[in-house]
């Protein structure tokens, strides 16, 4: 779990990275919107889990750090004239400073009491962004421009496509090496148990804030990527089905791991396709698969799906190296009963 990168992470990152590059060339435009639509939601989703998964904290304010990644990426390219590469970076720094902001008091809740302040920001975000329409465009929406990336243009999702799944491998990449750090060895042991970990001499409330932090600039950095395929955003977008989305993508993948998350996300992104190849109907129901999912996942599959996959592959090994023994003992038991 520590130490170097194992080579299937590299391998992963470099496959996601070619893909963006290769797909445009032989895929249809829909289903690059797709992959768009995924790679998103995989920053947005692993962002969560840092904070649900790795640090324990059941905080949902992460959907309100999300429309502040997009609006102020979309504003500050509308009003200050900043390109991506600037205003981006800077719309994510203002999400985890906002998240600093919110952190402090709500990190010294616990389990309910966290969640409904932290969902009580993000209702209070939502109706800032409805109500601030000079600035948001409120209810109506605001129009976002295409994003210039260093002279290179992303209108279109053939376009946005390699650095979608660039910016992507970049934060699988901070991930991955934030898990094999001394801070991420922190974040686990927090979540294991706050009393052991404060008797470790680790600084929990220290610590939670900056997954709080953390998690905040990962959804940030989710908005930015959100502007360079999508050309217009209003408040629906970050509502509470938005928020249900992105938790059962988590929970259902498996929290605590990237593959899980990451698997996750295909699963429930790529459900409401599912639901329109389905007889008709049934596409209006998706909210309610979605806590239904999210319901059984957390009464059945506490880990998640990846962690009934690792159990899987754990087993193999034991029935195999118990295999022989059983059989070797059973035959010395047949010698011995024979007279």
């Amino acid at each position: 779990m520590y130490g170097p990168l194992a080579r299937r992470s590299l391998i992963l990152v470099a496959a996601i990275l070619a893909a963006g590059f290769v797909l445009p060339l032989c895929v249809p435009v829909y289903f690059l919107y797709l992959a768009n639509v995924l790679m998103m939601y995989a920053v947005l989703a692993i962002g969560l889990d840092l904070l649900l998964g790795w640090s324990g904290q059941f905080a949902f304010a992460h959907i309100a750090f999300f429309g502040i990644g997009i609006y102020g990426t979309a504003l500050f390219d509308l009003r200050l004239g900043l390109p991506f590469v600037i205003g981006m970076p800077l719309a994510a720094a203002l999400a985890g400073l906002i998240g600093w902001i919110i952190a402090i008091p709500s990190t010294r809740l616990r389990t309910v009491y966290l969640a409904l302040a932290t969902y009580a920001f993000a209702e209070c975000a939502q109706w800032a962004f409805r109500t601030f329409d000079r600035i948001t465009g409120g209810p109506d929406g605001l129009r976002i421009r295409p994003a210039n990336v260093l002279g290179y243009a992303t209108g279109t999702d053939p376009a946005a496509l390699p650095v979608v799944a660039a910016i992507l491998c970049l934060m699988l990449l901070a991930t991955l090496y934030l898990m094999r750090s001394r801070l991420g060895r922190h974040f686990a042991a927090i979540r294991d148990s706050e009393h052991v970990a404060a008797a470790c001499g680790i600084a929990v409330k220290r610590t939670k804030i900056a997954g709080f932090v953390l998690s905040a600039i990962y959804a940030g950095v989710a908005g930015g990527m959100y502007t360079l395929y999508e050309s217009f955003v209003n408040p629906d977008v970050l509502g509470v089905a938005q928020l249900v989305l992105v938790l059962t993508m988590v929970v259902v993948g498996g929290p605590g791991s990237i593959l899980g998350v990451l698997l996750g996300v295909v699963l429930i992104g790529l459900l409401p396709e599912v639901l329109r190849a389905a007889p008709r109907g049934l596409l209006v129901w998706q909210e309610f698969f979605y806590g239904a999912i999210l319901v059984l996942a957390v009464m059945f599959m506490p880990r998640g799906l990846w962690g009934v996959i690792e159990e899987r592959l754990r087993a193999r090994p034991t029935a195999s190296r118990r295999a022989p023994s059983s059989t070797s003992s059973a035959s010395l038991r047949s010698e011995a009963t024979q007279p």
